[in-house]
């Protein structure tokens, strides 16, 4: 499977002045430490006398006011109320400054640096500040380097951070990149009890590579509280001030879909925590949240509702008990969870057309009765109906399965336009759009029944793209005319496994690796000239990729192999 973990390397190379340096980071899989370590090397013909400088300018608690930075002993500590950060170095920093930033026109050491490379040796200040830290290298000779480690130690208390930062320096500075190295190593060697596994060789090490770093991508997007935000990407600013870094129940529920399917039960646990505390008393979630369970900001209007994310929390349980049988869990969210979801989703159903009440989309652009939200309604009200039965709960049963069946009936009804002989997006639109895969996967018609087959080859023929991925829907104009998107491309991967079309759907999940960007980060979408677009990464693109992967293996399996038990979604 060759070397993949969350170990990042970057290098910098600049053949003028005769310099490449190459940077490792790492963040301790159980200890509040970053870790960065810089190789510099003089690439030029002759000997060179360095200075490496690194500024510090944080926003602690969201802004600049009242934050501390002091200088004590060999380290730096920038701290306010009860959140502490230690900087320190092999071999220990022999500069330093604090000082006042972003505040009455004075803009921060890091002037002080770039005038003369050299530092003040102010040891503290108070207010906005920041701080540099510098380090006079040792005299390269061509071809030599050098390398220095710096660590970031995080805390709640002062004692705390230099008690930690004491320990570590005493193991050595290289025993975090082991650690580190050793943990994300052990943690996808459990993918080895998936019945897939003996199949895995026979992927194309393009698709293999991307299959891990998926998984790794996708729990390094998980916090410890069980929420799982959208994207780390911190460049791009939605709608002018925003990041993505909020749990969108969907995401989230599509997440645990994959994770169950990889058998990391332990951590959907986590997530499903995490539902029971956010969800609100009517039953339902709200748009967003932050991972600290807070709801999100917005801009929908009240009630801010889109029902697909009350839906798929609920499947995504129901999915767990399929492939985990814990009863545990089960059990534990049952009347957290599944009631009062299961609940809300009934008293949602428009009693004229059998079908969810109008919602935002799950591209959060249109409010509609949408093919795709009212799919996600009633996996989730089947889920609810078999997790009951499991449990004894007849009277729910026999109530949720009613309510799916009428929902179902309704899609095959009202939602299947006859004359394009295709689903349609919506009650009130015709429009193609990808996300009615969903008709199929959840369920509502199995993936070879005329139906699902014309409305999937409308889709591959008149949403493929220039660069050979799927659009999310015609005439889609964000971030671009019709730009590919992974999620979309993935969902036709997976329609083709699960009709025995192995060589189409394996061309799309190794064009799918082909446009990943060069860290194997997979963005939103792809543009027509083949480059990474909008979010990077997007935790949602490396779910599905997970997926996607484990029902072609589970297909080809069926196809060459052995009868063998295998979990349904």
């Amino acid at each position: 499977m060759g070397v993949v973990s969350n170990i990042g390397e970057t290098v910098f190379e600049n053949p003028e002045i005769g310099l490449r340096i190459t940077v490792w980071e790492a963040v301790h899989p159980s200890v509040n430490i970053f870790y960065r370590t810089f190789k510099v090397t003089n690439t030029s013909n002759k000997p060179k006398h360095l200075r490496l400088f690194s500024n510090q300018n944080y926003r602690i608690l969201e802004t600049k006011i009242g934050e501390t930075a002091v200088i004590d002993k060999h380290t730096l500590i920038h701290y306010k109320r009860d959140r502490y950060f230690l900087h320190a170095s092999d071999p220990a920093f022999d500069q330093y400054a604090v000082g006042t930033a972003e505040w009455r026109g004075l803009e921060g050491t890091w002037r002080d640096m770039e005038s003369d490379a050299s530092l003040s040796g102010n040891p503290v200040a108070h207010g906005s500040v920041d701080s540099t830290l510098g380090w006079t290298l040792p005299e390269l000779k061509p071809g030599e380097s050098t390398r220095l480690h710096y660590w970031i130690v995080l805390g709640k208390k002062y004692c705390s951070v230099l008690q930690i930062h004491k320990q570590e320096k005493e193991a050595g500075r290289k025993t975090l990149f082991y650690h580190s190295f050793n943990f994300w190593t052990s943690f996808i060697e459990r993918v080895s009890v998936l019945p897939e596994f003996s199949r895995m060789p026979q992927l194309p090490q393009s698709v293999l590579k991307c299959f891990y770093r998926s998984l790794l991508t996708v729990v390094a997007h998980m916090d410890i509280t069980g929420s799982i935000i959208a994207s780390c990407d911190s460049d791009i600013k939605q709608f002018g001030a925003d990041l993505y870094t909020y749990c969108w129940p969907r995401d989230a529920a599509w997440i645990c879909l994959a994770l169950d399917r990889a058998r990391y039960h332990h951590l959907t646990f986590e997530t499903f925590e995490f539902f029971s505390k956010t969800i609100t008393p009517r039953g339902n979630f709200l748009h967003k949240y932050t991972p600290a369970g807070d709801f999100g900001s917005t801009w929908h209007p009240v009630p801010m509702i889109q029902i697909d994310e009350t839906g798929l929390p609920l499947y995504a349980l129901y999915n767990n008990w399929e492939i985990a049988k814990s009863v545990w869990t089960t059990g534990r969210y049952y009347r957290k969870l599944v009631i009062p979801t299961a609940n809300y989703l009934i008293k949602a159903i428009d009693t004229k057309t059998g079908l969810p009440i109008s919602s935002f989309d799950l591209w959060e652009e249109r409010k509609g009765i949408h093919t795709y939200s009212a799919c996600t309604v009633y996996a989730g009200l089947n889920g609810a109906y078999e997790l009951s039965r499991s449990l004894g709960d007849y009277d729910n049963a026999n109530i949720w399965k009613e309510a799916a069946d009428l929902i179902r009936k309704s899609i095959l009804e009202k939602l299947y336009d006859n004359r394009l002989k295709r689903f349609r997006r919506s009650l009130d639109d015709p429009t193609l759009d990808s996300s009615i895969f969903a008709v199929w996967y959840f369920g509502i018609l199995p993936p070879d029944d005329p139906r699902v087959v014309r409305t999937m080859e409308a889709i591959e023929c008149d949403l493929k793209r220039p660069s050979g991925g799927i659009a999310r829907y015609l005439h889609d104009t964000y971030f671009g005319y019709m730009n590919s998107w992974i999620l979309c491309t993935l969902w036709l991967s997976q329609w083709h496994s699960a009709v025995g079309n192995l060589d189409r759907a394996l061309e799309l999940l190794k064009w799918c690796a082909a446009h990943a960007h060069p860290t194997g980060l997979l963005s939103e979408q792809i543009d027509d000239i083949g480059n990474p677009v909008s979010v990077l990464p997007l935790a949602w693109s490396h779910s599905t990729y997970v997926l996607a992967v484990l029902e072609y293996l589970q297909a080809l399996e069926k196809k060459e192999g052995r009868s063998c038990n295998y979990p349904e979604k």
